[in-house]
C-alpha cells in the first residue's frame, strides 16, 4: 500500500456557520495518500488554495483539523443568507421584545420556540406558535461574526422558517408581540420532534 503523505488543506481554527475564512484559518497538513477524504483539497492539485479560498464564507461549521471542502464555502458576492438557507426554507426577520431574547444569551445558530402574546381588555394571552426554530442572526450578527459568547439583547431576530411558518409569524406580528424561548441542546437536535418540549 502507498504510505506516502499528501498535503491537505485543513482548518486551523473552528470556523462557524457564516464565518469568513482568513489565511490564519487555513494550513496544510500531512495526510496519508491512501486516506484523503473525498472533496479535500491537496497542495499538489491546488497549490494556491489558501489564496483562492481567502474571504469565502462557510455555509456549514468547519472544525479545527478538518479538511476544508470547497462545496462548504460560498463566494461573498452572493447573498450570504440566501446561500446558507436550506432548500425550501425562508429567512424571516422578526421583531422581538428586547427583554425576551433570554438576556442576550440567544445566539445565531441556537434553536428557539416562538411565544406570541396578545393583549386584550381582559389581560394578556400567551401561546407557543412555533417550536424548534433556528436563529440565523440577531440584528445584523450571524454565527460567524459574533465576537463574544453573549451578544447584547437586540430587537430583530432572523429565523429559518418554512413558507407556512413564515405566514404564521407574519400574521402573529400583526396581532401581538413575539418572544423567543431558548431550547436546550437536547431539545434542539435537527431530528427533535416538534412538540417534544410539551411532553411529560
Amino acid at each position: 500500500a502507498d504510505q506516502r503523505n499528501a498535503q491537505v488543506l485543513v482548518a486551523k481554527n473552528d470556523i462557524q456557520l457564516g464565518g469568513k475564512l482568513s489565511r490564519e484559518d487555513m494550513s496544510w497538513a500531512d495526510w496519508p495518500q491512501n486516506a484523503i477524504p473525498a472533496g479535500a483539497v491537496t497542495q499538489e492539485a491546488n497549490p494556491t488554495a489558501e489564496e483562492t479560498f481567502e474571504g469565502r464564507i462557510a455555509r456549514a461549521p468547519i472544525f479545527a483539523g478538518e479538511p476544508i471542502r470547497p462545496e462548504r464555502l460560498i463566494n461573498t458576492d452572493k447573498g450570504f443568507m440566501a446561500a446558507i438557507l436550506p432548500k425550501g426554507k425562508r429567512a424571516i426577520a422578526v421583531s422581538v421584545e428586547a427583554e425576551t431574547t433570554a438576556g442576550g444569551f440567544i445566539l445565531p445558530g441556537d434553536k428557539v420556540d416562538l411565544i406570541l402574546t396578545r393583549k386584550s381588555d381582559t389581560g394578556a394571552l400567551s401561546e407557543t406558535i412555533l417550536e424548534n426554530i433556528r436563529v440565523l442572526a440577531i440584528d445584523q450578527t450571524t454565527a460567524g461574526e459574533q465576537d463574544k459568547k453573549n451578544l447584547s439583547p437586540k430587537r430583530t431576530a432572523t429565523l429559518e422558517l418554512t413558507l407556512a411558518q413564515s405566514e404564521v409569524v407574519a400574521q402573529s406580528q400583526q396581532v401581538g408581540t413575539i418572544a423567543l424561548a431558548l431550547r436546550s441542546a437536547q431539545d434542539s437536535a435537527d431530528d427533535a420532534e416538534p412538540g417534544d418540549s410539551r411532553r411529560r
